[in-house]
């Protein structure tokens, strides 16, 4: 795939190339770059550094992909009354807080210590859940353990999908709901192939981000037994405009991949 391709590309010109050509091998060229850009002036970080770096902040800072992709995701959950949900990368208990208000009993399962953190301190006598430090592929939850499962704006992260999906294939249990969110592969083709943010002394950081193309959910929830529900793509309109401007020239381009999936 595109994300796996950084230095692999070789160009081969004669003297009869065009300029054209030379240009269009370059254009190219960057698209199939994968992980932070080697701009100047930024650090790259990889996800658990860049993320305990990033949370004394991360609640406190507006999003767009946030703003467009929470009202869907929740939507696609639907009714969590009584059921056992795992927030699979759940940071600073976005979900956990927003799911366990619903009425669910909630486990959230993260890697960075430091989000975790910030998360416990959602947890009140009218808002309690549970959280976990690690990665899910690790943590041994019992098989069929889960109502349903989400995985908000995290598996961007993840070069391979394929042992998340197992995993959680396990511990779901049949009739079990998938809610996954994602940034939309577009945005790799614009160089967007990391998330950044600013600490206290405004230096930039990035964290890698790696391209999921709709096929390669569309495989793994085939191989491990995954039925495909919704799929939603929601595109950068007016109002999300409204809040953040310098998206204007991106106007009408996906922001997000949104899939919802249920276990056979």
């Amino acid at each position: 795939m595109l994300r796996n391709r950084t230095n692999s590309v070789d160009y081969i010109t004669y003297g009869t190339c065009k300029l054209s050509e030379i240009q269009r091998a370059n254009e190219v060229r960057k698209m199939v770059k994968s992980g932070p850009s080697k701009r100047e002036g930024y650090r790259k970080v990889e996800i658990i550094e860049g993320y305990d770096r990033w949370a004394p902040t991360y609640d406190g800072e507006r999003n767009p992909l946030i703003a467009l992709e929470e009202g869907i995701t929740l939507d696609l959950i639907g009714d969590v009354r009584n059921q056992r949900v795992l927030d699979v990368g759940c940071g600073t208990g976005r979900y956990c807080e927003l799911l366990a208000k619903r009425g669910a009993k909630v486990v959230g399962i993260d890697p960075s210590s430091k989000m975790l953190e910030y998360a416990k301190r959602k947890i009140t006598p009218n808002c309690k859940f549970e959280l976990h430090l690690g990665r899910i592929e690790d943590a041994n939850f019992p098989s069929s353990n889960f109502n349903i499962v989400v995985s908000a704006l995290t598996v961007g992260h993840m070069l391979e999908l394929e042992p998340i999906i197992r995993e959680v294939s396990r511990i779901i249990k049949s009739g079990g709901r998938l809610v996954v969110s994602d940034m939309h592969p577009y945005w790799f083709i614009h160089g967007f192939d990391y998330v950044k943010f600013l600490d206290g002394s405004r230096q930039e950081y990035r964290i890698p981000e790696y391209a999921h193309l709709l096929e390669e959910y569309w495989n793994l929830f085939r191989k491990f037994k995954f039925g495909i529900e919704d799929v939603k793509e929601p595109r950068i309109d007016d109002k999300l405009i409204e809040g953040f401007p310098n998206l204007i020239k991106y106007k009408g381009m996906p922001l997000a991949l949104i899939l919802k999936a249920r276990k056979e």
